[in-house]
């Protein structure tokens, strides 16, 4: 009896990175997730790389300041980053501006409600095919580094089923 109560744990577990794909409405993606070393905006902070949150369910959303829908987003993903375990999930937010400053970047998120860091793409070894496709778009890594999958667009990140289907793969 406890051989099948594990191996049906197992199997839940498996399924849980899927059901949260579908859940959330996430393109599935096949490749590896490139390696970035992110700066933050202001320079106040050690550097963050992709090693650093293994281990976490990890969202990792490229945003703009002139992007009308991240004006809307980012407050519902301090929510959602408010209401998840900080040891088991990861908000970072990567704004992808050519000609604001970081202070600037920093001033944006921090009128808008957000508290997590604020990281630039441009001073940070980062891939432009993670945002080649528009902002906002966001990715989710399992703890085991893999992608879950990709949201092009806005989505309601702070909704009940969005934070139940995060918690299924934290």
């Amino acid at each position: 009896m406890k051989h099948r109560a594990a191996i049906l744990l197992l199997c839940l577990l498996a399924a849980a990175p899927a059901a949260a794909r579908d859940a959330l409405r996430l393109d599935r993606l096949s490749d590896a997730v490139p390696p970035f070393t992110l700066e933050p905006a202001l320079g106040d902070g050690p550097a963050l790389e992709l090693d650093d949150l293994a281990g976490r369910t990890v969202l990792l959303h490229f945003w703009a300041t002139w992007c009308g829908p991240c004006r809307e987003e980012l407050p519902a993903l301090q929510a959602l980053a408010d209401r998840l375990e900080a040891t088991r999930f990861a908000l970072v937010l990567v704004a992808i501006d050519d000609t604001a400053t970081g202070a600037e970047v920093a001033r944006f998120a921090a009128d808008l409600g957000v508290t997590v860091p604020v990281y630039l793409a441009r001073t940070s070894t980062v891939s432009d095919r993670y945002w080649r496709w528009g902002v906002p778009v966001s990715y989710l890594v399992d703890p085991a580094g893999g992608f879950v999958g990709r949201a092009l667009g806005p989505r309601a990140w702070n909704a009940p089923a969005s934070i139940a289907a995060l918690r299924a793969i934290e």
